[in-house]
């Protein structure tokens, strides 16, 4: 017999890390999207906000649209949908785990960050997917921090994130500081041809099946180097409160604040990334890339304001982690995104 649902009145993340250190097991839903856990272990998230990991496999062109849906439909109910693809030799196991954490990491963003503080927990749902990989609830919240404060180094202005992407032509770019940035590379050139003045970062994402959260970075970069119009009005403040320090009640030592210093070394090289994800270039959908057109902004010719503190030039620096699985997970999205 099912148990009623409960309903929660605190920060999601705060809720995910309680549900954890109870061990239970079940689905968080909220605004933004869905937490899944078992045995207290976060094993699938899942957003509007962000591609899926059924958008990233089939965008790719790794696994075809109908391969995907037949295998949800027969498997789905079993909840052994990760476990078919590796059966059919769809996938690898290395690519599945890949993309799996990705699709979570991304979409565990935009849930943790909900400013919504209400959610309600079906205890003992299951994912149709199925295992793949977990991970604690302390390390998600604490990348899901990391994650928003490198948005606030880039360009703090967060209304970037659900507004329209309206390129600003040549001649109006404000001139300053901001401008001392990298000139765009490839992959923001064809964010910008996609970009028509009505699509927001996640509709660019899902139409190019990209990370929206990388989609987010990139925005955030072209609007500090002034190629991307910021918004008007007053910038909304984060809503995610600071990720605790230590290991709480109930986690393991692995899963304390990671210590000041260089990230470790990953086990795998660029090379290796390289060949092993040498079937998954991403197949783009749409036109060819072509001049942003420059009519797009011609509402917008008065100067927008600054953001009310300096930005940092964290635009132009690499993103940064010291967690060995999540820096590499960076290093494959740009092999599979750039294909720089």
């Amino acid at each position: 017999m099912s148990r009623p649902p409960v309903r929660y009145w605190q920060p999601p993340g705060e809720t995910v890390e309680r549900l954890a250190e109870s061990g239970a097991t079940g689905a968080l839903h909220g605004e933004a999207g869905t937490v899944h856990l078992a045995d207290g272990w976060v094993v699938h998230v899942e957003s509007d906000k962000a591609l899926g990991l059924a958008g990233l496999l089939t965008a790719s062109g790794r696994v075809p649209a109908e391969v995907w849906q037949e295998t949800v439909r027969t498997s789905g109910p079993d909840c052994r949908v990760g476990r078919a693809l590796l059966e059919q030799g769809r996938l690898t196991r290395g690519e599945l785990e890949i993309c799996h954490l990705g699709a979570l990491y991304d979409a565990a963003f935009f849930v943790l960050c909900a400013r919504s503080t209400m959610t309600w927990f079906e205890p003992g749902a299951r994912h149709w997917l199925g295992p793949v990989r977990r991970v604690s609830a302390r390390t998600l919240r604490r990348e899901s921090v990391r994650r928003r404060d490198v948005l606030e180094r880039i360009w703090p202005w967060p209304q970037l994130d659900s507004s329209p992407v309206v390129p600003v032509p040549a001649g109006h770019r404000l001139s300053g500081p901001r401008t001392r940035v990298p000139a765009p590379n490839r992959r923001q050139r064809e964010l910008l041809a996609h970009a028509d003045g009505r699509r927001t970062p996640g509709d660019l994402a899902r139409l190019l099946g990209r990370s929206a959260f990388s989609t987010t970075v990139d925005v955030r970069r072209l609007a500090a180097a002034g190629l991307v119009a910021t918004p008007f009005g007053t910038a909304p403040a984060p809503g995610l409160a600071a990720a605790p320090h230590g290991p709480g009640p109930g986690l393991g030592p692995e899963d304390a604040a990671e210590p000041a210093g260089p990230p470790p070394a990953s086990p795998l090289d660029a090379d290796t990334v390289e060949i092993t994800l040498a079937g998954l270039e991403r197949r783009v959908p749409g036109a060819a890339l072509a001049a942003v057109p420059g009519g797009l902004a011609a509402a917008r010719r008065r100067a927008e304001p600054r953001p009310s503190r300096r930005p940092t030039h964290a635009a132009a620096q690499p993103l940064s982690v010291n967690d060995p699985d999540i820096a590499l997970l960076h290093r494959v999205r740009t092999a599979l995104e750039a294909r720089l």
